[in-house]
């Protein structure tokens, strides 16, 4: 249940990431749209003001093809306008649905939460009388040995640095333990990791023993 929520909060994380980036993006667009429409009514106007202002033929002919060339260059812009309207109307419309995916998850998490609440509130008690227990055993427990156990514990995702090989594989990383390493586990000679993982591997009996003493 923790990994769960710890999952919903990144994927949270990160569609509120491209969110932000999405809206980025089409302020981006607006921009270049208003810059474009800009560049397209200044082209007249100047162009227009020449024209009026012409002292001969020659003149008003040359400002006259100068109008054609802008006239071209404003269907330029205009089709680029509509190219970049397009990609807008779309990134609205992923900023529409990633918001509504959001909201989902968020619903989803606040009720992970709830459940995880009423969980850690069921097995307090459990916990509190495996805390005492554990502070007692540390007393019995090498030094190394436990430093060695927080260091596995602390890389491990889920926290669990001792596992049961469970279907002739490792119960942490699921990867297959050799029959031979099987039965290394089994006599209780020695401790035994997962050469994927690092995790500690013990065997079925181990466990029930462990939880018989609860």
């Amino acid at each position: 249940m923790p990994l769960e929520v710890q999952d919903l909060e990144d994927e949270i994380e990160g569609l509120e990431t491209r969110i932000e980036n999405l809206n980025a993006e089409t302020k981006e667009f607006d921009a270049d749209i208003k810059e474009k429409k800009n560049a397209i009514q200044a082209q007249i106007k100047k162009y227009e003001s020449q024209q009026m202002n012409v002292r001969n033929n020659r003149e008003y002919d040359s400002i006259t093809k100068e109008i054609e060339f802008q006239t071209l260059e404003i269907q330029l812009c205009e089709k680029k306008i509509k190219e970049i309207t397009y990609s807008l109307e779309l990134k609205n419309k992923v900023i529409d649905e990633t918001k509504q995916i959001l909201k989902e998850r968020k619903d989803d998490l606040k009720q992970k939460k709830l459940e995880l609440e009423d969980i850690v509130s069921e097995t307090e008690k459990e916990e509190k009388k495996l805390l005492t227990r554990l502070q007692e055993n540390q007393k019995n427990i090498d030094e190394r040995l436990s430093t060695a156990y927080q260091r596995i514990k602390k890389n491990a995702r889920n926290g669990l640095a001792v596992v049961v090989v469970e279907r002739d594989a490792c119960g942490g990383c699921f990867n297959k333990i050799p029959p031979q390493r099987q039965l290394d586990i089994k006599v209780h000679k020695k401790i035994i990791v997962c050469e994927y993982c690092g995790r500690i591997l013990i065997d079925k009996t181990i466990e029930d023993r462990v939880r018989g003493g609860i």
